[in-house]
């Protein structure tokens, strides 16, 4: 695919994704859940998660709060 071909797609949009693993839950913990409820990760602050663009894995990154939000640092990209 030479370059012209390729700028038709760049500005298309896409959502990237992050899995966090939560703890094991047992099914009646699971029944209790209400809105408000918190489930904590496994993952503090500064912990690595792959980084998901629909299926295909492009990286990794690391767990962050910037300005009071939450957020990924990208660490590696896949393919670099």
């Amino acid at each position: 695919m030479d370059s012209a071909q390729l700028a038709r797609f760049l500005d298309l949009p896409f959502e990237l994704e992050a899995t966090l693993p939560g703890p094991a839950l047992r099914v009646s913990q699971l029944l209790n859940l209400k809105a408000g409820s918190v489930i904590s990760t496994r993952h503090p602050a500064g912990a690595s998660v792959n980084v998901f663009a629909g299926d295909a894995y492009i990286g990794s990154g690391e767990l962050n709060v910037v300005n009071g939000r939450h957020a990924i640092r990208m660490i590696k990209l896949s393919g670099k």
